[in-house]
């Protein structure tokens, strides 16, 4: 009998990158920033193909449980396991670990990225999946940098284990634009996905190995003590904690299109623009106004004379700001939090 496929989306997060329109009550997770279905359901429809809904887990944070069950009605309630603090992403798989009963290989899928050309990324994800069935690997999927960036981690390829598939040399974190430019010249690295498969059985060795404190905790935690003792778990990535120090690591590249949703800047790269170039999203109008990113939830939305400037109005919120700052939401959103008045805000 073969071993089943069961996927792990993880579905935590905070909403911070696309402040004000995502909040912590409403995050980025279940915007429809791409189109009618939020981010949440187009990811689940995407490997439907392969993964049946029964056979889909979904990890999220409390309090989102009920919003994530309205907005995927076909995965049964007790496959969204909800965490009661976010713990990162190492605590989040070794969780859906434990709630896997059978040995199965896991699929496990960030929730924030948008994917053209869906049957190579099926095709991709079966080559993983037939490569993890076979071996005691953990497989990563690398995407082929089109450009220098600097917001994303990297994987180096190593020797080739068979067609397409690299031994992985090192995982590098975010590199300065030299190193990116460097890295993109050589042909030898990969964009880091955050895309994994790996049979249950060898993701909990690798946890055991480098994150002992980690696995102990886990083998402490049932349903019923979960709000108690999972705070406690350490708030480490998968890449630090287990990826960057195990030595069976492969990775696939990608030849599917593939974009991280990681700020407002990526709307430039996946939406149609203008003839200015502009993205214009809600009821927008401009005169002379090039390069921007505009996006109006409310009334209407007036601009003259703007360049390269990012400016969301909503109901409560009008943010404004130079492309090119926006992995600084994660800051502007912490201050918020901090100064009381504004909390209501986020």
């Amino acid at each position: 009998m073969e071993m089943v496929i069961k996927a792990v989306i993880m579905a935590g997060g905070k909403g911070e990158r696309f402040w004000p329109l995502s909040r912590e009550k409403f995050p980025k997770q279940l915007l429809s920033l791409t189109g009618k279905r939020s981010l949440l359901q187009e990811t689940v429809e995407r490997i439907q193909p392969l993964i049946p809904p029964e056979d889909i887990l979904v990890v999220t944070r409390h309090p989102l449980g009920r919003a994530v069950e309205r907005e995927l009605p076909q995965v049964p309630r007790k496959n969204i396991i909800s965490e009661p603090v976010s713990r990162n992403t190492a605590p989040c798989i070794g969780l859906a670990a434990k709630m896997i009963e059978e040995d199965a290989v896991m699929v496990v899928l960030p929730v924030d990225h948008i994917i053209k050309l869906q049957r190579k990324f099926l095709d991709t994800l079966k080559k993983a999946v037939t490569l993890a069935r076979e071996t005691e690997n953990l497989i990563t999927i690398g995407i082929k940098p089109i450009y220098p960036a600097t917001g994303y981690g990297y994987i180096e390829a190593g020797a080739r284990e068979k067609q397409q598939v690299f031994r992985v040399k090192r995982f590098v974190e975010k590199p300065d634009n030299k190193k990116a430019e460097r890295f993109l010249k050589s042909g030898r690295f990969f964009w880091n996905s955050g895309m994994f498969v790996w049979k249950k059985s060898v993701i909990l060795k690798a946890i055991e190995k480098y994150m002992p404190s980690l696995y102990h905790g886990l083998e402490m935690i049932s349903l019923k003590n979960i709000s108690k003792l999972y705070p406690k778990l350490p708030d480490v990535s998968i890449d630090y904690g287990i990826m960057e120090k195990a030595k069976n690591s492969l990775v696939i590249p990608a030849n599917f299109s593939w974009e991280d949703l990681g700020s407002w800047e990526s709307l430039d790269r996946f939406l149609s623009r203008d003839g200015n170039k502009n993205v214009i999203i809600g009821r927008v109008s401009t005169m002379d106004t090039r390069n921007c990113i505009m996006v109006n939830k409310k009334g209407l939305l007036s601009a003259i004379g703007i360049s390269d400037l990012i400016v969301v109005s909503t109901e409560d919120v009008t943010l404004v700001f130079p492309k090119g700052k926006g992995q600084e939401m994660k800051r502007l959103v912490e201050k918020l939090r901090r100064d009381h008045k504004l909390r209501k805000y986020t």
